[in-house]
């Protein structure tokens, strides 16, 4: 009887062994979830109990538990925002950014909050030039954060600032890594806008000065990943670090390795890819240091699970679930897609890694944004070996150019120009594309795709069904692609402005405030190649930087603004002006509080009309 039921407690253990960190990962996502609040000693018994006796369903209930015990205090943080006029030194806990036309914001810790500072003119300038970890003396009015996307941010109040006084440096992480950022920005001031944009964003994580232009060509590409740092840019760094660490003693390398993944997390600003990235390097050095390496899929869940209950509200933030869903693809589908693909095996590795994270992210991106295009697996796979050279000599030749300066700067980061020149025309090549997405339905043929390519790989003799989800996903793209729609011609309303197409012109009036990334998007997504005139109604800060980000795209296009306008290179237009624009008038008929125009198609069949805005 007992030789009979040791197998079965043997396959037992070793089955809870297997799934105990998906157990860990499930109970974390279920607790940050939820929220529930537990109290701590009801989580600290669940977790001796699982120590005294191990199991998958204990581990789950033990892990949700600390999530929603971690979680609900999160919450409590948030329930006395300050509100009020408030002075004193704060922290600054990312760098500034941009907001709206003439504004910064940046979220600092006053005290025990988190607040998210806002700043405009002249105040702004002064926090410009600020970055994470640096403090600063200043003076505002808060009111209590309301939105959703501020508290899973942590963050209870806004801070409108009126004076920013005196300065005082980081602690010494944080002065080091400030410092190497600016080291990697000066040793690239020889790159050009966009690619200086570029590598900042590949290789330390700063998205702050990408143009409307650049991000949307990312985003129309499927590349928008790239200008941001990932878990890639965590393996790079291990892989740089390597081989100065293996020659050390394994707990010395354990040491020096966990030390540059905390430091890379630092510079990165704690970015929720680069903290699940880091975390599941972490496990994985840890695990082989003690001996017991675990598989690339076991890490993910004890990363997961770590991350979520250090902090639960990031299971809410679309930047971490894209990060988790594209690992995912890279450690199931990844392996199944190499196995298929023909061609030489480093070939297939790169087409199958590119698809396998693209695959594993599409319903994620299809649910929020509605759609994704299809150009996003093809630019992958063309952009891709270029990235990687980016991202490990952008952190190794970066510094040197910066420490060297000017004009060796220049000739170091050669490769890197070409590099991201490469890049940048993939995604300007797949953004002038006609627009082809793919939606719910498409996704969900795909997605049925990809379920039979992983069936094929669990069966012996399973081909046919790995070569027939391959053929759904073909056919999904290729119906996306026959179901891009011509743009209509008349008035339409696009990105916050007003577009009238004819065969003739294109016109685009500026008569709310557009944001230009929003503009941009929806005039590519309307089908819109060329714009001939741009109307900026109002002539302030708001349709200039509209202004800008069009002319940057429709280099041709002409522009008109009232009198007194913040337009650059805008004719100025008066009362009784008309423009011409091929067989289309565009007739100022007001100019006392903003541009009011008519539009006349003259000739030909449809004879005249006229829409007043």
């Amino acid at each position: 009887m007992s030789e009979r039921l040791a197998p079965a407690g043997q396959f037992h253990r070793r089955w809870g062994g297997a799934v105990m960190p998906y157990a860990a990962a499930a109970g974390a996502a279920l607790g940050s979830w939820q929220l529930v609040g537990v109290p701590l000693a009801v989580a600290l018994v669940l977790a001796a109990a699982c120590l005294w006796r191990p199991s998958p369903l204990l581990v789950l209930v033990a892990f949700a538990a600390f999530a929603g015990f971690v979680g609900s205090q999160a919450l409590d943080g948030l329930a006395d925002p300050p509100d009020g006029s408030l002075a004193g030194w704060v922290t600054l806990l990312d760098d500034p950014r941009p907001l709206g036309t003439h504004g910064v914001r940046v979220t600092i810790r006053y005290g025990d909050a988190r607040l998210e500072a806002r700043a405009y003119g002249a105040v702004a300038a002064r926090l410009d030039d600020a970055l994470a970890g640096e403090r600063l003396h200043i003076s505002g009015t808060a009111r209590p954060a309301i939105s959703d996307w501020h508290r899973w941010r942590h963050v209870a109040s806004t801070l409108n600032v009126d004076a920013v006084g005196d300065r005082a440096g980081a602690a010494p992480l944080g002065a080091f890594t400030n410092r190497v950022r600016r080291l990697l920005e000066s040793g690239a001031a020889s790159l050009p806008d966009d690619s200086r944009a570029m590598f900042a964003g590949m290789v330390y994580g700063d998205d702050r000065s990408q143009s409307p232009r650049l991000y949307d060509d990312f985003r129309a590409a499927g590349l928008g990943h790239l200008l941001v740092v990932s878990g890639q840019n965590v393996a790079f760094v291990l892989a740089l670090a390597s081989p100065l660490a293996v020659r050390a003693r394994p707990g010395v390398r354990l040491i020096v390795l966990l030390a540059l993944l905390a430091v890379f997390a630092v510079l990165t600003r704690f970015e929720p890819s680069v903290l699940r990235a880091v975390t599941m390097a972490g496990v994985a050095v840890t695990s082989a240091a003690l001996g017991q390496p675990e598989t690339g899929r076991r890490t993910l869940a004890w990363a997961v699970a770590a991350v979520l209950v250090g902090d639960p509200f990031l299971i809410r933030v679309l930047a971490f679930q894209l990060s988790v869903c594209a690992t995912c693809g890279l450690l199931w589908i990844t392996p199944a897609l190499a196995e298929m693909l023909p061609g030489p095996r480093p070939l297939r590795l790169a087409a199958a890694t590119t698809a396998g994270a693209q695959l594993a992210v599409m319903p994620l991106l299809v649910s929020v944004f509605g759609a994704v295009p299809v150009a996003s697996l093809p630019a992958n796979v063309i952009a891709g070996p270029a990235t990687a050279p980016v991202m490990m000599w952008g952190l190794t030749g970066g510094l040197g150019a910066g420490l060297a300066g000017e004009p060796v700067a220049w000739l170091m980061h050669r490769p890197t120009a070409a590099l991201l020149w490469w890049v940048r025309s993939v995604a300007a090549a797949a953004a002038s594309a006609p627009p082809a997405m793919l939606g719910a339905g498409g996704a969900a043929v795909v997605g049925a795709g990809v379920a039979l390519v992983l069936v094929y790989r669990r069966l012996e003799r399973g081909r046919a069904l790995g070569t027939g989800g391959a053929a759904l996903v073909a056919v999904a793209m290729a119906v996306s692609v026959l179901a891009a729609a011509s743009p209509p011609m008349g008035w339409s309303e696009v990105g916050g402005a007003r577009l009238f197409r004819h065969e003739s012109a294109v016109v685009v009036v500026l008569d709310e405030q557009a944001r230009p990334r929003d503009l941009l998007q929806a005039l590519r997504l309307a089908g819109v190649r060329r714009v001939d005139l741009v109307v900026a109604s109002r002539g302030g800060a708001s349709d200039a930087h509209a202004v800008l980000a069009l002319k940057d795209r429709f280099r041709t296009a002409a522009v008109i603004a009232p009198p007194m306008h913040r337009v650059p290179g805008a004719r100025t237009a008066r009362s009784g002006d008309v423009v011409r624009v091929g067989t289309v008038e565009v007739e100022v008929v007001s100019d006392a509080a903003g541009l009011v125009v008519e539009i006349t198609r003259g000739g030909g069949p449809g004879g005249r009309i006229i829409r007043p805005l």
